[in-house]
């Protein structure tokens, strides 16, 4: 019996986006939303979840103050460039679950899309 050579960790990482093992599975990170009229798994929260217990509770990024007990406006969306139609554009707009946004910026990696985006007013 001949054994499988291990796979690097870069070539897991591009599996996992394939099959949804882990960030894309509905059971663990991701959830569907509404993505422009699509349903699409994917991982939407609000920014400050990313930046939980920096700076004591304070945390500046992307224009935007986060204090306790505050909420701000912007939000991560991680969603799998293929997935995604077209190539998302600072101040385009996208719909998620009938809320209109603005991509404040949006990189790419590894096929994944990872966009910023402000709402129209802080709460």
């Amino acid at each position: 019996m001949t054994e499988k050579p291990l796979k690097s960790l870069k070539e897991d990482a591009r599996s996992d986006l394939v099959k949804g093992a882990a960030w894309f599975n509905d059971s663990e990170l991701a959830d569907y939303h509404n993505i422009n009229g699509s349903k699409i798994l994917c991982i939407f929260d609000r920014y400050e979840a990313a930046l939980a217990g920096t700076d004591s509770g304070r945390a500046r990024n992307e224009g935007a103050v986060i204090i306790a007990g505050l909420q701000s406006d912007l939000y991560l969306l991680f969603i799998r460039a293929d997935e995604y139609k077209g190539t998302p554009r600072t101040g385009q707009e996208i719909t998620v679950n009938g809320q209109k946004l603005f991509v404040r910026s949006s990189v790419i990696y590894d096929g994944v899309y990872e966009i910023t985006l402000k709402g129209g007013a802080v709460r």
